[in-house]
Formats: structure tokens, C-alpha cells, sequence
């Protein structure tokens, strides 16, 4: 609305989501990250939509799980009631340094 060049952007074709199970139960969330759509664009560009789509599969159900990931999730002021995923984040392991004695 105040950003003519945002304004210009085409909207991803996709909604991206994530599905997953917990000690609270089974968990839908639409994927509102905008870095998840530049991905989908920018690899596109690169390699095709259907790659692209592989890739981003492979780096969010695969190695993303599998070296450690954290979802950032928050609400707005006018609907306080309904989560949604603003953020993943990738949180690799850090191994301590030993400090000498």
C-alpha cells in the first residue's frame, strides 16, 4: 500500500504449509514467512518451478528436521485467538569450546 515496488510483486502461487504432531496434538500451519516465498521465486528463476518445489521440500522436511528447527509463531492485536507461523529457523548444534585452565 505505501511501497510501490512491494506493491509490484506477484504473490507466491503457492501456499506453503506445515503439518506435524505434538504433545498437543496435530498442528496445520500456513507458512507466512516471506523469506519461504523468496526462496520459492528466486530458485524458480534458477532451476524451474518444479525443482524449485523439490528443493524446498528437501530443505524443510529433510535437513531442516534433521539438524534442528524452530518455529516462530505469533498472533495479530485483531484476531489474538488464531496462531500463525511467522518464521522457521534453522538452529544448528553449537559445540562448546573448551576453555583452558
Amino acid at each position: 500500500m505505501f511501497d510501490d515496488d512491494l506493491a509490484a510483486l506477484e504473490p507466491s502461487p503457492y501456499h506453503f504449509r506445515f503439518r506435524f504432531d505434538d504433545d498437543g496434538g496435530r498442528h496445520d500451519y500456513a507458512n507466512g514467512d516471506w523469506e519461504a516465498h523468496a526462496m520459492f521465486w528466486r530458485r524458480r528463476l534458477h532451476v524451474g518451478e518444479a525443482e524449485a518445489l523439490r528443493e524446498m521440500s528437501a530443505t524443510f522436511n529433510d535437513e531442516y528436521p534433521r539438524r534442528g528447527m524452530a518455529f516462530a509463531i505469533g498472533n495479530q492485536a485483531k484476531r489474538p485467538q488464531v496462531w500463525q507461523l511467522l518464521g522457521v529457523i534453522r538452529l544448528d548444534p553449537v559445540a562448546q569450546a573448551e576453555l583452558p585452565l
